[in-house]
């Protein structure tokens, strides 16, 4: 079926997504989830940071497309901005309350998410709400001697340092955890600094990895050492990462590869 997407600016700072098709029984799967990224993309990248996603002519949705919708609202909330779905078929309700009820509101009707996003925007601003999430986010404190920085908008890079095993790995997964917990998806692991993984360290890189897939997310390596190559080599776990000698390399794949610009 040949999907239609487009968006319009409404009052408000308001951006209605629209997802329409041929007939009836429109149908978001895999196939169609790297388009529906796309403009979502576009739409956010232009600086539309309150979305209305307007799903009322689809009839179904495949996990593929909820983390695509998972991954925009993470953007613009770091942004402070807000990204909520209009959702008719009762298919499609099922399927985010059963995997993602938590993570994007829903409304019946276009209507009625513009009207609830205007009223929760007049009385705390994007710009308010920025200020909010980084006074946040300045909160989280590494430990362990691992460290982190924003490098951009999205991109993260983490520092890791010394030992990660069982009996140092969880200041390493708190901080983690942490920072996806606050919007960030997309992380550079610089592992430079780093000598020792055991089957424990592995798992909190790993664990990270899904979370942040789970949101339309990526992670990036930087290993430059044959030592922790090792690990990962051994493991298998080097063909399931991306690894980079640099921190620079690695940050410019995932603004190239992900679609994360800025």
């Amino acid at each position: 079926m040949h999907l239609k997407m487009s968006y319009e600016d409404g009052p408000d700072g308001i951006t209605v997504v629209r997802v329409e098709g041929e007939g009836q029984g429109v149908v978001l799967d895999a196939a169609s989830a790297p388009a529906l990224r796309s403009t979502t993309l576009e739409v956010i990248d232009s600086g539309r940071l309150i979305l209305v996603v307007d799903l009322s002519a689809v009839d179904s949705i495949d996990s593929a497309v909820l983390r695509v919708l998972i991954g925009g609202r993470t953007r613009v909330h770091v942004l402070g901005g807000a990204l909520v779905l209009a959702v008719t078929s009762q298919q499609v309700r099922e399927s985010l309350a059963d995997r993602w009820a938590e993570a994007v509101c829903t409304y019946e009707t276009v209507a009625s998410a513009v009207s609830a996003l205007a009223a929760a925007y007049a009385e705390v601003s994007v710009e308010q709400r920025r200020a909010a999430i980084a006074d946040q986010e300045s909160r989280i404190v590494p430990q362990g001697g691992h460290s982190y920085e924003h490098v951009s908008e999205y991109v993260t890079v983490v520092t890791i340092v010394g030992e990660v095993s069982v009996y140092d790995a969880p200041p390493l997964r708190k901080l983690l955890v942490d920072l996806i917990n606050h919007g960030r998806i997309f992380l550079v692991l610089d592992m430079t600094e780093a000598f020792y993984f055991d089957s424990t360290g592995l798992g909190v890189v790993v664990g990270a990895l899904k979370r942040v897939r789970a949101q339309d997310g990526g992670i990036a390596l930087v290993a430059p050492t044959e030592r922790i190559q090792k690990f990962f080599r051994i493991t298998g776990l080097a063909r399931v990462f991306d690894m980079f000698d640099t921190v620079d390399r690695a940050v410019e794949f995932l603004g190239r590869e992900l679609g994360v610009h800025g």
